[in-house]
């Protein structure tokens, strides 16, 4: 009578431990993480064709990246901070010098945002979501300003597509050169 008792229990704990296991331990690839936000480049003739450029970005306080290798693109990914309400990017654009070198002009776009922790699962933690502050006169959003010493801006306008960056399908901002 001892073992049949004893091997329920073991059956028991162990059918338990098995129970107690999640489908969603490990987060499933395709499962919304924290977005990005889309920044596109656009013609500042035309501000309906999409124009392309040697076009780096960093966040202020990092070295600019080598321009050497940089892609011409014309839309970047550009991670907000979650830690913060206010995010500083550099964005370089790349030309050709006289003489075989590189030409680097960078402007800075400072994003005002909230952000708003959303609870995804065990696996995958939370998510953030961000919504861009409301522009109005006396707190312009973003901004945009050159660099010191001032090499003349290179972008030349600015416009807010999507304030919600809910997901990475969507072009939040366009910037036109």
């Amino acid at each position: 009578m001892k073992k049949i008792i004893i091997t329920g229990f073991i059956a028991t704990f162990i059918a338990t431990y098995f129970w107690s296991c999640e489908k969603d331990d490990i987060c499933a690839e395709g499962t919304a993480t924290t977005p990005n936000m889309i920044v596109t480049f656009y013609n500042v003739d035309n501000q309906q064709v999409r124009k392309s450029g040697r076009i780096l970005h960093f966040m202020e306080g990092n070295d600019i990246p080598d321009g050497s290798s940089a892609q011409s693109v014309d839309s970047i990914v550009v991670p907000l901070r979650a830690d913060a309400e206010t995010v500083r990017w550099g964005f370089t654009l790349v030309t050709s010098a006289p003489g075989g070198g590189l030409n680097y002009n960078t402007d800075y776009i400072e994003f005002k945002y909230t952000h708003n922790d959303i609870y995804v699962s065990r696996a995958c933690g939370y998510k953030s979501l961000f919504y861009l502050n409301e522009s109005t006169n006396e707190a312009p959003n973003p901004v945009l300003t050159d660099t010191i010493p001032a090499d003349n801006l290179w972008i030349e306008g600015i416009q807010v597509m999507e304030s919600n960056i809910e997901d990475e399908n969507t072009e939040h901002i366009k910037i036109f050169y």
